[in-house]
């Protein structure tokens, strides 16, 4: 895309090329997703109290060919965490047996995948692939309910959990922790606007066909750190409704090569004088090797922590401003 010549080449190949159609098939494919959902659900080996959707289906920043959905199913039947962790491996066991059992079981690929560092990690229905060529990839986690339903606007609620979270050095746990804030990441993102969408459909691209395939040596940051980053650009711009996406590209380039200097905060969820806060941004400063965006979620965790190729990320970054679009 840096090698567009000018705003209107790269206007049209985000409406021909990554922004998703409107019309019978996006309808078709909805359709699809949603009875993927329910199998899912219905597949379930315990009640399920609450179903939270996320991704960037969810979310509003998948593009033509390719979007992700993570499925948090919240059941009554975990006791607390230990119990969830516990109960895991036998859930999910069961759930992959109902699931290839079904009438979709031939959609789901040869073979489940398997992701996370857990004995009972989560299962991943693999690619499906809809008559439109359109690739979905489901991501199905079972967790304990912590939060519950209504806990955005209940302070105590989430200083609690802030609190439980920040002193929690099991890693399976930590990452049980985050499910239940699931809803909140993507209400975040999915209000934004559609212009800032296909920023960040565009930012991604870049992300994906300017770098190697990523290695454990080699880490980008996440689909959903790209997503804070461009957010947090356009509202430094003011919020604009309108604004020239070349413009966009070219304020998260030069951000991105000056990425030691990336601090980004957001106080929707926790407050500057929360004393979970403080502490992580403290630690977080410390480690200039590294960006800082903290989940606006989360105030733990440093969405950039467990990406380590910044400065190639700064480097293509420079050479991309010297491309002809900018």
């Amino acid at each position: 895309i840096v090698d567009y010549k000018n705003p209107t080449e790269l206007e049209r190949f985000i409406e021909e090329k990554l922004r998703p159609i409107p019309g019978p098939a996006s309808i078709a494919c909805a359709t699809e997703i949603e009875a993927i959902i329910n199998l899912i659900k219905e597949c379930f080996p315990l009640p399920v109290a609450r179903l939270i959707k996320g991704g960037s289906y969810v979310k509003g920043t998948d593009t033509q060919d390719w979007s992700d959905i993570d499925v948090v199913l919240f059941s009554k039947a975990f006791e607390n965490l230990e119990d969830c962790k516990k109960k895991l491996p036998e859930v999910i066991d069961d759930l992959g047996k109902r699931l290839k059992k079904s009438s979709w079981s031939s959609r789901f690929g040869s073979q489940w995948l398997w992701w996370g560092n857990m004995a009972n990690t989560f299962p991943s229905l693999g690619d499906l692939g809809l008559e439109n060529h359109h690739i979905h990839s489901f991501d199905i986690m079972p967790c304990y309910d912590i939060l519950g339903p209504t806990p955005s606007t209940v302070q105590c609620i989430k200083q609690s959990f802030y609190r439980k979270l920040y002193l929690c050095n099991d890693t399976d746990e930590i990452q049980m922790y985050s499910m239940c804030l699931l809803q909140y990441q993507v209400e975040f993102i999915k209000t934004s606007t559609m212009r800032v969408k296909d920023l960040i459909r565009l930012v991604k691209h870049w992300f994906r066909t300017s770098f190697a395939k990523p290695t454990a040596q080699n880490k980008l940051p996440s689909s959903y750190a790209v997503e804070l980053i461009t957010i947090f650009i356009w509202q430094l711009a003011g919020k604009p409704v309108c604004f020239s996406l070349v413009q966009g590209m070219r304020a998260i380039l030069k951000f991105l090569v000056r990425y030691t200097e990336m601090c980004i905060v957001w106080h929707k969820h926790y407050s500057p004088n929360c004393m979970i806060f403080k502490k992580c941004i403290r630690q977080g400063i410390t480690v200039r090797s590294r960006p800082v965006v903290l989940d606006p979620t989360n105030p733990t965790f440093n969405m950039c922590k467990n990406s380590n190729a910044w400065d190639e990320v700064a480097h293509v970054a420079r050479r991309s401003l010297l491309k002809p679009l900018f």
